[in-house]
């Protein structure tokens, strides 16, 4: 599902007009001052109440009284706390990259998949509690402004900025003994599609039975895996259009309407979680970003008349839902996890049907999915190191024949990561990903017949490999971070660049400046068809 757009009278087809602006920079405002005032009126309560001798701090919610008590395992806190971070961030960030909404995966809590020795929930601190079943409150958000022009002549897109937007983040959680409520909504004002965004990242409700069962049901951000920007296992929907435009890391992962139930029994936990109707990747569709269509053969911009790209969704059915399994333990340090998904491919890889001239040409469809993997991750060397493998069960075409289903693959992932010096930090991957039936695929067709794929010039190999790496320093009192990423395939001879860096001018407030820099041999290849979508990025966020 993507954010709303503005609609009003004023505002047709999304093209806000200055009224709608003028009224929304009004709304942001007084938000803003709002939940500083608010913010600053607790810190003084906070104060006011040490100096009387209370015992009390301006913490978070997990350590307020009557709050939650901490969970042995991502299958709450954890996860959440990678996809969204603390509510109020200026108080809780420690370095530039949390400060920045830049925590990547391995940094943020360890790793999604660090589960401890699953000790029994603990009982609140006894010494923090405030009386009973009362409701503790934290408010909290951000305001943020983003600029990222393009470096590269498109010949497909004639905006020249590939991002251009203030955005506005408020953060509410409410917190009992047995039971919590979580909001995460945005609004931002979006410069280069000219229109404005209503986006709820989190609006959902966390209750607890006893130490063995946990339910959280309503919009939220979910995620699961080892990979470092590679997700074998996690099926969650995706923003990938954020991924390449530098906004913050944590909108990589889009939210989802689900309910998430975990058990936990002793050192296992199993989390299911159901997502009733369902939610694609924020795919790139051509509006912002440019793409390789192979029904034209070319990249296709917002200079094409085809764009946005509009696929054919499942019908908003119960049966259309999707499913997810995760069962996860310990033995000693290793790390072990299992897990399942059924639903669709989270991206419109397949054709509504075969190939044919206007009107009766095809559209982009989402083919049906099952997925099957495994985790294991376990201190090495003074490091981590990691191994994971799936295997993506395209049902509806598992004899590789119909050329529009995509055939099903095994996917594997191998990493490691640690601190090569003081503040130095590493990490390698290697990613495969093996196509099944690829003779089948590849085959001319027969007489009469529909050949195995109606663009055989342009599928990957059999086998694809892709390499990243991963650097990060950080310097100046931690106040400056310094930070790489780089993918490489060897096969498409393709890569894409993340160069950033950091800066926390003050605690509420960091500045970004970086780049996604995308090369390619060909147009068709991953990241190759990216390259017109070059550019660069400044990002100032201002957390209260």
């Amino acid at each position: 599902m993507k954010p709303t757009i503005c609609k009003t009278k004023q505002c047709r087809a999304g093209v806000p007009s200055l009224r709608c602006l003028a009224v929304a920079a009004l709304t942001l405002a007084v938000l803003a001052l709002a939940s500083g005032a608010f913010a600053q009126g607790e810190q003084d309560a906070a104060r006011v109440d040490t100096e009387e001798g209370a015992g009390e701090s301006d913490a978070g919610p997990s350590t307020e009284p009557g709050a939650e008590p901490a969970l042995p395992d991502d299958a709450e806190e954890a996860l959440q706390a990678e996809a969204e971070g603390p509510v109020n961030a200026a108080q809780s960030a420690e370095s530039p990259e949390e400060l920045a909404g830049d925590v990547e995966p391995f940094e943020q809590d360890g790793g999604d998949d660090d589960w401890g020795e699953f000790d029994e929930w603990e009982e609140a601190d006894a010494g923090g509690s405030s009386g009973g079943g009362a409701w503790d409150f934290q408010l909290g958000g951000f305001v943020e402004g983003l600029v990222a022009p393009r470096v590269v002549k498109s010949a497909a897109s004639a905006n020249e900025f590939a991002a251009a937007e203030a955005r506005f983040r408020l953060n509410l959680d409410a917190t009992h003994e047995i039971a919590s409520a979580r909001f995460r909504g945005d609004v931002y004002a979006d410069g280069a599609l000219g229109r404005i965004w209503f986006d709820i990242r989190d609006a959902s409700i966390f209750v607890r039975g006893g130490g063995w069962f946990s339910m959280r049901f309503g919009r939220q951000v979910l995620t699961w895996g080892t990979g470092d920007f590679l997700f074998l296992n996690d099926l969650f929907p995706k923003d990938f259009n954020s991924f390449f435009i530098g906004r913050a890391d944590e909108y990589l992962k889009a939210p989802s309407n689900s309910i998430q139930t975990t058990f936990m029994m002793k050192k296992v936990g199993l989390d299911l979680i159901w997502t009733p109707i369902f939610e694609s990747d924020r795919f790139i569709d051509g509006e912002r970003l440019s793409f390789f269509n192979p029904l034209t053969g070319e990249i296709q911009g917002d200079r094409s008349p085809l764009s946005p790209l509009d696929p054919t969704f499942p019908e908003k059915r119960l049966r259309n839902g999707t499913v997810h399994g995760r069962l996860y333990g310990s033995a000693g340090p290793v790390e072990l996890a299992a897990y399942g998904y059924a639903g669709f491919w989270p991206q419109p890889t397949a054709l509504s049907g075969p190939l044919a001239p206007p009107p009766d040409a095809p559209t982009a469809a989402f083919a049906r999915l099952a997925v099957y993997g495994a985790s294991v991750r376990a201190p090495l060397g003074g490091g981590l190191i990691n191994v994971e493998g799936a295997f993506y069960d395209s049902f509806d075409d598992r004899a590789g024949t119909d050329p529009t289903i995509p055939n099903s693959q095994f996917r594997g992932l191998a990493g490691y990561e640690r601190e090569l010096f003081p503040k130095f930090q590493m990490g390698l991957q290697y990613y495969l990903e093996y196509t099944l039936k690829y003779d089948e695929l590849t085959a001319p067709a027969a007489s009469g017949e529909e050949p195995g794929s109606y663009w055989p010039e342009y599928l990957p190999n059999r086998f694809r490999h892709l390499i990243t790496l991963r650097l990060t320093q950080f310097l100046v009192m931690d106040k400056l971070e310094l930070s790489l990423f780089t993918f490489f395939s060897p096969d498409d001879l393709d890569t894409y660049i993340r160069p950033r860096v950091t800066y926390k001018i003050i605690d509420p407030l960091a500045i970004v400046v970086g780049a996604n820099l995308m090369f390619g041999r060909d147009d068709y290849t991953f990241f190759g068809q990216l390259k017109e979508n070059t550019n660069v990025y400044v990002r100032l966020r201002y957390s209260f």
